[in-house]
């Protein structure tokens, strides 16, 4: 039976990864909850994650402050010191909490980029998916929460001084939801680049929303470049785990040399920015490889199960008798919409959790394996504050709820043309290395694309999509000429 939609709830929660279904679950324990999601429910980023996600062990205080470290240096210390002590402090907690529901980690520990030491909870190479599965099922079970599928939301209603829901689209129409707390779980905005790992979906929906709405965005320019996707045709690329080098995978260039250390000490499991960078010199040359075939072949097929025979059907390669070929390609937003500790942004009654936010916690690099734990913290602690808020009888500020007046499009507009022409752009032009002039001409071309766009009162699911990518790709330009020195995975000369 479908889902009946009601003008009204509690808590509206839009996107439903580990941050939002999280969020769900612990704030239906009280009160009635929405979650509002572009397709179904696992069609989600965290479901695609590979690696796993990092704590430190329990009771170990000198293991949590490594951690802290690992995440500054790699954040280059651009970090907010505050969100990378709270994200941390919580991560044990986390993987209880993950447990109770169901998620069975394995019994070793890995390693991964950045991180000194064997912190990474994982389940063999799909982490995101047993955790993605365990927290929908969870949901389904939950009385207290209405799952509303196939919903691309269209604009926040409200303005700086509140937010009080959305509008949403789905089955040719127009809906309105008014709640007293609307928490933006969107996801990240890989899809702004011709070559991600980030589903289809990965839009920037929430970043060009919350803009929209005149809250506070941050950090755009730090984009991370996964340093090992698969060199094929496919889109998104396939992502090969950063665990394949912690477990002693070792990139070759195109003369089957190991180069690493030439740009880095530390060098396979040097932090993500410093292996893209070197990996885009080294292309310059020829092919980059990725090489575990010194590993026992049995061994690489049972810890990488998933792993292992997706290459082999995309590219014929056998990573455990040859080298297979990589490319870096985009992957994590470290900036969004800003937020503190308790996942507010700068608008009332507005929150923003996992990818979608920039709580400080990556600084101008993201650390392996700390998207989900940043994810789970904040899913949390953002329900726990509406929750304490909404037990003070804290209402939403009188005055109406300000909505725009859609018209769905009656006529095709060549919006595939217009995507792929922004994802060009950003691509050749606001890439994993940029110059002011290169960024100059993005923001040229990209302003023309705007003017070609469809009147804005005009929307089907292409036209908002292409609408908060040419959005979101305007932010992380003019981010990025405002910042003139490198810093992270911000490579400027």
């Amino acid at each position: 039976m479908k889902p009946q939609h009601k003008p009204e709830t509690d808590i509206l929660i839009i996107g439903s990864g580990i941050s939002g279904l999280m969020c769900a679950l612990k704030a239906a324990e009280t009160y009635h909850v929405t979650i509002l999601t572009k397709k179904k429910l696992a069609t989600t980023a965290t479901a695609m994650a590979q690696g796993g996600i990092a704590a430190a062990q329990e009771n170990s205080d000198d293991g949590m402050r490594e951690h802290e470290e690992d995440t500054l240096i790699a954040g280059e210390h651009h970090n907010q010191k505050q969100a990378v002590q709270h994200v941390i402090r919580h991560a044990p907690n986390m993987i209880k909490i993950l447990r109770e529901y169901g998620v069975e980690f394995d019994s070793e520990l890995t390693l991964e980029g950045g991180h000194r030491k064997k912190r990474i909870h994982h389940t063999k190479d799909t982490t995101g998916k047993t955790i993605e599965d365990a927290l929908i099922k969870a949901v389904k079970k939950q009385k207290n929460i209405t799952i509303i599928e196939d919903a691309m939301t269209l604009e926040l209603l409200g303005d700086t001084k509140a937010c009080r829901g959305c509008q949403y689209l789905k089955d040719a129409t127009i809906y309105t939801i008014q709640s007293a707390y609307t928490v933006l779980a969107t996801g990240g905005a890989g899809q702004v680049y011709a070559h991600t790992t980030n589903p289809k979906v990965a839009t920037g929906d929430g970043i060009a929303m919350a803009h929209r709405l005149g809250a506070t965005i941050s950090d755009m320019e730090f984009i991370q470049f996964h340093p090992t996707a698969l060199l094929d045709r496919y889109n998104p690329h396939f992502l090969l785990s950063e665990s394949l080098r912690g477990e002693g995978a070792m990139l070759r260039n195109a003369k089957g040399e190991a180069f690493m250390k030439q740009y880095d000490p530390r060098g396979d499991l040097a932090p993500r920015d410093k292996v893209s960078q070197a990996i885009f010199i080294e292309q310059k040359k020829g092919k980059v490889f990725l090489d575990i075939s010194h590993k026992p072949a049995a061994w690489i097929r049972e810890r990488f199960p998933a792993i292992y025979p997706a290459v082999l059907k995309r590219t014929k390669q056998d990573m455990t008798k040859e080298p297979v070929a990589i490319t870096p390609v985009a992957h994590y937003l470290c900036g969004g919409v800003e937020v503190n500790t308790r996942g507010e942004t700068s608008v009332p009654h507005l929150y923003a959790i996992g990818e979608t936010a920039r709580t400080g916690l990556h600084g101008a690099n993201r650390l392996a394996s700390n998207s989900l734990l940043e994810g789970a913290v904040y899913g949390i602690k953002a329900a726990e504050d509406i929750l304490q808020k909404l037990s003070t009888k804290e209402k939403l500020p009188s005055g109406s709820a300000k909505k725009t007046s859609f018209s769905i499009a009656s006529q095709p507009f060549a919006m595939k043309h217009v995507r792929q022409q922004i994802q060009d752009t950003m691509w050749t032009l606001a890439g994993i290395h940029r110059t002011q002039a290169d960024l100059s001409k993005a923001l040229f071309q990209l302003q023309r694309i705007r003017d070609i766009l469809p009147p804005i009162h005009m929307v089907n699911e292409e036209i908002m999509e292409a609408r908060n990518l040419l959005e979101v790709s305007l932010l992380i330009v003019k981010a990025a000429q405002k910042r003139k020195k490198s810093l992270g995975c911000h490579w400027i000369k």
